[in-house]
């Protein structure tokens, strides 16, 4: 895999277009939320914010994204605060330079690849959690599925709900908190040295 981390305004047109249609391909297609297309392409008005996002290419094919992430901070609009309010059940919005939101996370994997949803997974959490650092960030908050919740648990990182699961569309969703410090980073650490493959990622940021 290929990974970098960049503002909008500072990625490729081309692969800005391909970002969204894999968005389109996983979200409203295959997870079947309901969700506005443009083109093919899944957008919405938090794009318009020049946002950082995590682009992922194949290392064989780095025209071909195969992986996404979004990233925004608190102290501006962002999905947990204006579009999924519920899920903070009552507790005030975080609003911090030191707290960024993650939102639209997907990743394909070639059905003719040994490379993993897992593998995959786990790297681009690492390299995100990485840049945040860099950054002076010290917790993620997102809204995402019980299942996504399910797998950052079982890598062992220092999560915890902002409240219990709502149904939200087609998905049991919740919001969380995921603390940038040490357990977390040697956890990530511990589950990145794991992984037996032959290409590592490349983060520019």
């Amino acid at each position: 895999m290929l990974i970098s981390i960049e503002r909008r305004n500072n990625i490729n047109p081309q692969a800005l277009n391909d970002m969204h249609k894999l968005r389109a391909r996983v979200f409203k297609k295959r997870k079947k939320w309901d969700l506005p297309l443009i083109n093919g392409m899944e957008i919405d008005g938090y794009d318009a914010l020049d946002p950082y996002y995590m682009i992922i290419n194949r290392d064989t094919e780095q025209s071909y994204v195969c992986g996404c992430w979004r990233i925004l901070p608190t102290t501006g609009p962002n999905m947990l605060a204006h579009t999924f309010p519920e899920l903070l059940h009552g507790q005030p919005a975080p609003c911090s330079e030191s707290i960024w939101e993650l939102s639209r996370f997907a990743i394909e994997a070639p059905h003719d690849n040994q490379f993993g949803f897992s593998q995959g997974t786990t790297q681009a959490i690492h390299a995100i959690v990485n840049f945040a650092i860099r950054r002076g960030v010290k917790q993620f908050v997102t809204v995402t599925t019980v299942g996504v919740e399910k797998m950052l648990i079982r890598l062992g990182l220092d999560i915890n709900r902002f409240g219990p699961a709502l149904q939200v569309g087609v998905e049991r969703a919740v919001a969380l908190r995921i603390d940038l410090n040490d357990r977390t980073m040697t956890m990530l650490e511990r589950a990145v040295a794991s992984l037996h493959q032959e290409v590592s990622p490349h983060v520019h940021s």
